[in-house]
């Protein structure tokens, strides 16, 4: 653990920023690469994720809803706001969230595991690393083009937002899909290169996914996973085919039955 993760969200929010303050009124209701959600959409979403986690950091309950559910409901429920409302609504929730998060980084909070909807339970210090990468990969793949509709130009993911979110999704493979260990039918090695790179093996005993340093681990692996951290974001998230950006090396069925079964939130 770290204060990785508030450097790294704080960074995301600022694109965020930055790119919303471009906005015209028209792009704010072009629709997003989030099914359903203009780009408005999408900024009022990520408002709304802060203010629930603040609040369950405050020890309030959250509504009893899976998290895509909970995700709907919310965007759905809020008043219609002007671009610089939503603006406003975003910047307002992540001052909170910064002042909220931030103590969670020491012990004896950050080592606290603690429930997140139904994406499993997670210690506290990981919070931030959920927002960083939620803020990125949204900006990223459901606001910017390509993938998206508005066409801005930033400098590519650092060490600084991947190293986090990267640490939040290779946590969440043995958590957040209950299932998943049944699609891992022998030891897989995740290679991921570039800025916050990471080398991984996957093995699955007893319902459960194991994730293991490379250099820690003695399985034999039976096919080695290879891409980019900026692509793990969007291929392990369903925002990209994973046939395009990720290479295997060895036996492509095991690989391949792993990743068409992966599908993070």
């Amino acid at each position: 653990m770290s204060r990785a993760g508030i450097a790294g969200m704080r960074a995301a929010a600022r694109d965020v920023i930055e790119v919303a303050e471009t906005l015209t009124a028209a792009d704010w209701q072009t629709p997003s690469a989030a099914a359903g959600w203009s780009v408005q959409d999408v900024v009022t979403h990520l408002g709304c994720l802060l203010g629930d986690l603040v609040a369950a950091v405050n020890g309030e309950a959250l509504p009893d809803a899976g998290i895509e559910k909970l995700n709907d409901i919310q965007v759905a429920e809020q008043p219609h706001r002007t671009g610089g409302e939503t603006i406003a609504f975003f910047a307002e929730h992540l001052t909170e969230a910064s002042a909220a998060f931030e103590p969670l980084q020491d012990e004896p909070a950050a080592s606290t595991e603690t429930p997140m909807l139904d994406l499993g339970s997670y210690p506290l210090h990981a919070i931030s690393d959920m927002f960083t990468f939620d803020l990125a990969t949204h900006l990223r793949y459901d606001i910017l083009a390509p993938r998206g509709p508005i066409a801005r130009n930033l400098p590519p993911l650092d060490e600084v937002q991947l190293d986090p979110a990267v640490a939040w999704l290779l946590g969440g493979i043995p958590k957040m899909q209950p299932d998943l260990s049944h699609a891992v039918t022998a030891p897989l090695r995740l290679t991921l290169t570039g800025p916050a790179g990471r080398d991984v093996v996957m093995t699955a005993a007893h319902g459960r996914i194991v994730m293991t340093p490379a250099q820690h681990s003695t399985a034999e692996v039976a096919a080695d996973i290879a891409s980019t951290t900026t692509d793990f974001l969007a291929w392990s998230t369903g925002r990209l085919d994973w046939r395009s950006v990720v290479a295997i090396d060895g036996d492509h069925a095991i690989a391949q039955t792993f990743l068409r079964a992966l599908n993070l939130t």
